[in-house]
């Protein structure tokens, strides 16, 4: 009996614990609201009550007897227009089970919900694409490293070959140079005397 009694709030029964803990909830939030808020200003009970309504305080029976006592009371004002007091939001279906329900009358969502991805695809596209991202930097590497002029391991025996080449050229030139002044100043040294017997 305590356990049916755990579950009755303001006079509804609750088919769970968490529910009627959240009619409790609300109890006490109407008991704050009632206490802060001036009845004699019709107008601000009408702001308060549309606050009510748009951030959804109240989902529980209590709540929205509540609502609805404040409804009542703002229509019966002659300083409100009843056209700007607005209705409740119901958010339960009482009708879902007949079958005579059709698709205009079904509420409209709301809020859709996001599509849960699959880790796997998440992990699987993060992958890719720094696969990707590596052999285009791998790419760009080997294309630096052959269009280069500095010596690396790819081009090293060239490029050491190619100096070599040069300076045994520079060599020759200034051998030359330097037989055609011998002749020209008439100094006659032999190509052994001059450069060590070979």
């Amino acid at each position: 009996m305590s356990e049916i009694n755990d579950l009755v709030v303001g006079g509804y029964q609750f088919n769970s614990r968490a529910d009627a803990d959240k009619a409790r909830d609300e109890q006490k939030k109407i008991a704050y609201i009632e206490a802060h808020m001036n009845m004699d200003n019709p107008e601000s009970v009408l702001t308060i009550y549309e606050k009510m309504l748009s951030n959804r305080i109240f989902a529980t029976p209590v709540g929205l007897d509540y609502l609805k006592e404040i409804r009542d009371y703002l229509i019966s004002r002659e300083e409100i227009d009843n056209e700007a007091v607005k209705p409740l939001e119901l958010n339960r279906m009482y009708s879902l089970g007949q079958e005579s329900v059709t698709e205009e009358e079904l509420p409209k969502r709301r809020v859709v919900p996001a599509k849960k991805k699959n880790p796997f695809e998440e992990r699987f596209f993060f992958s890719l694409v720094l696969n990707i991202l590596l052999v285009i930097a791998v790419a760009a590497m080997f294309v630096i490293a052959t269009t280069s002029d500095n010596p690396n391991i790819i081009n090293y025996e060239n490029s050491l070959v190619n100096k070599y080449a040069s300076w045994e050229q520079d060599l020759r030139e200034r051998e030359d140079r330097i037989r055609e002044e011998e002749k020209r100043l008439g100094i006659s040294t032999t190509e052994e005397d001059a450069y060590g017997n070979e």
